[in-house]
């Protein structure tokens, strides 16, 4: 009869450590930052030649501050990759990759680090296609498409935002 309360006790004890071990599970999602006064960037400063044989073509790709590789994509989306996400931890196999049209995943491979890359300064932004990236100096970056959806990377908790 006591193993039962016993067990019980067992169990609640469990999953309270097991939820103080991951308690971004929980946590709400980051708010979305106020980029209304950061200053825009030229996107052309940030384009990367991303010809392949008879086909010319490019791309705009940044660096953030904390070294996160960005890109933006068509249909119009941003994208990030990297194993250096803040409060995510490294992806398993492969790298990890979020984008404004998609949560957190691990996929193959990263975008492609070029030397050309250019950092976007803390508290600026660049706009493609209606697609909005911005960075400031804690270690943020987000990025929201013309839908309204998006994402925030910060060391307060870093998520997908299906409505911005």
């Amino acid at each position: 009869m006591r193993a039962l309360p016993r067990a019980s006790f067992i169990v609640a004890v469990m999953t309270l450590l097991s939820s103080a071990a991951h308690p971004s599970a929980w946590a709400d999602p980051p708010p979305f930052p106020d980029m209304s006064r950061y200053v825009p960037v030229n996107a052309a400063d940030y384009e990367v030649d991303a010809s392949t044989p008879g086909i010319h073509a490019t791309q705009v790709v940044f660096l953030t501050p904390d070294g996160i590789t960005c890109d933006y994509m068509t249909p119009p989306a941003a994208i990030c990759t990297g194993n250096n996400f803040p409060s995510v931890p490294p992806a398993t196999v492969g790298v990890n990759s979020i984008g404004t049209d998609y949560g957190l995943a691990a996929i193959g491979s990263g975008i492609p680090q070029r030397s050309s890359l250019k950092t976007l300064p803390p508290f600026h932004t660049l706009t493609v296609n209606g697609v909005i990236c911005g960075v400031d100096d804690k270690r943020t970056t987000a990025c929201k498409d013309s839908q309204g959806r998006g994402f925030v990377l910060s060391p307060n908790g870093s998520a997908w935002l299906p409505r911005v």
